[in-house]
């Protein structure tokens, strides 16, 4: 019986390529555990380092993609306080304007407050020496009268009063001159 299975191991039936012997089993043989041990050694020699390498691509990947979220983030909130910035911005330079406003229409009052203060002081002193030269018109209209007076009085007097008469009165005139005190 052992010569059984050789023989069909030796025997090639027409229209086959190969026989299968004993030599063609060895050789597959051979070459499934070549092949297993070919595949064992890449493995460790090979698999570790790819795995590795993949490891560390994938790492790498996996933090690029962190910090590309952490920079959206990031820039999401720089572009929210900026947008709020630019909020504050307008908001103070519409209470600058308003302030501005505020004190030009202060400083317009005080500006016509004090020119009406001294358009009242002009008027005063203006009216003060309107008085004053009215009185000064009215005392020296009053000497030009007493002086106009006089004159007609003295040719008045000169055609009635003979020479003896106006010497006594000019006498009594100088008498009472003398006995009144002079202002200082």
């Amino acid at each position: 019986m052992d010569t059984l299975p050789l023989f069909f191991l030796t025997a090639v039936p027409e229209g086959r390529v190969f026989g299968l012997d004993a030599q063609m089993l060895f050789t597959i043989v051979f070459q499934l555990i070549n092949a297993s041990v070919l595949a064992a050694v890449l493995t460790y020699l090979l698999y570790k380092p790819v795995r590795k390498f993949l490891q560390k691509r994938n790492d790498k990947i996996k933090s690029q993609l962190d910090r590309a979220e952490g920079d959206m983030t990031q820039a999401t909130a720089l572009k929210a306080q900026y947008e709020q910035n630019l909020d504050n911005i307008d908001q103070e330079r519409m209470e600058i304007l308003e302030t501005a406003h505020k004190q030009a229409m202060e400083k317009s009052r005080n500006v016509i407050q004090d020119g009406r203060k001294e358009a009242d002081v002009l008027r005063e002193r203006a009216l003060q020496s309107i008085q004053r030269e009215q009185e000064q018109l009215q005392d020296a209209l009053k000497c030009h009268i007493i002086d106009i007076s006089s004159a007609m009085a003295g040719k008045i007097v000169a055609h009635v009063i003979d020479p003896q008469i106006q010497d006594r009165l000019f006498a009594e005139t100088l008498k009472e001159l003398e006995e009144t005190p002079w202002p200082n």
